[in-house]
């Protein structure tokens, strides 16, 4: 027992009554310590403020691929109808080019054709036909008349040849003619153009002789050797 008591009664003391007033008034020195530490912590932890432009920032640095749609739930006819559309696209596509090689390799036909045919119109006007216009049917076999009948035969389809060459040499230059017209060429362009023509059209003329000349002497050619070999 303490010695304070000695058998009486502890009314307390002046400290026991200020420390029982600080604990009903909650300011004991463990509330304030506790307190304090609570204060301190709320003092230290980062207060979460949000910044409404960096809320904007990360709202317009969103693109198409972030943002996902509200309403994703397609039905099977709009699926369907979509791989649909796409597979038309594709077979339209593939018809389209086919379609446009077809016209250029039908352009490339044409243009080759064209080419032919002006070389082969080119070489009649020049009577090239001529050299190979006539049949050569001698045979030592012939009579003198069957030899001269085939001769006169072979004059005739040589000098049909010589008309169809020359008339393929006129129709070629009226066509230049009428291409240095629709050109609309003045001056020394036109008086160039013309002249160029009527030396093409000379050209022209002289071969046709030169071819006629050469056929006429193989005919007789072939007569001779026909008549030497009986």
């Amino acid at each position: 027992m303490s010695r304070l008591r000695k058998g009486r009664k502890y009314k307390g003391s002046g400290f026991s009554s200020t420390f029982k007033d600080m604990v009903k008034g909650g300011n004991s020195p463990f509330a304030v310590t506790i307190g304090s530490n609570v204060n301190e912590e709320e003092e230290e932890k980062p207060q979460s403020v949000e910044d409404p432009n960096s809320a904007d920032a990360a709202n317009a640095a969103k693109t198409d691929k972030d943002i996902v749609p509200s309403d994703t739930d397609y039905s099977r006819e709009e699926v369907d109808s979509y791989f649909q559309r796409r597979k038309l696209a594709k077979e339209k596509a593939e018809l389209e080019k086919a379609k446009a090689d077809k016209e250029a390799e039908e352009e490339a036909k044409a243009e080759e054709e064209a080419e032919v045919a002006e070389g082969e119109r080119e070489s009649l006007s020049q009577g090239e036909n001529i050299a190979d216009s006539f049949d050569d049917e001698f045979d030592p076999t012939m009579t003198g008349k069957e030899r001269r009948e085939e001769s006169r035969e072979n004059k005739g389809q040589i000098r049909d040849a010589k008309k169809e060459a020359k008339a393929a040499a006129k129709d070629e230059f009226k066509n230049k003619k009428q291409a240095i017209k629709d050109a609309g060429l003045k001056g020394k362009d036109k008086r160039d153009a013309k002249k160029d023509a009527r030396k093409d059209k000379r050209d022209d003329k002289k071969s046709i002789r030169e071819n006629k000349r050469s056929a006429k002497k193989s005919n007789r050619k072939s007569k001779r050797k026909a008549r030497k070999n009986k």
